[in-house]
């Protein structure tokens, strides 16, 4: 029986019918975080569709925890649909 479904793949990053996506949310406000077009810092947003997309879990928590040691506050890693 072969179990192998592409959506669910982590080395095809997310490339499959249905892939994985999620943001990162910090702050008091709840707010997510994006990356800015002029100088590519990261910045708060309230819209998902504008917020900074991983394909992986493993990868979104990575950069969660290293946004939060350098920021000193928690951040949360949202599954978006």
């Amino acid at each position: 029986m072969n179990l192998w479904r592409p959506w669910i793949d982590p080395h095809g990053c997310g490339d499959g019918a249905q892939p994985e996506r999620y943001a990162l949310r910090a702050g008091a406000e709840a707010l997510f975080l994006g990356i800015a077009a002029v100088d590519q810092l990261i910045e708060p947003v309230a819209d998902p569709c504008r917020a900074w997309v991983f394909h992986t879990h493993e990868r979104a928590v990575a950069a969660a925890r290293e946004i939060a040691a350098v920021f000193g506050a928690p951040v949360d890693v949202v599954k978006l649909q």
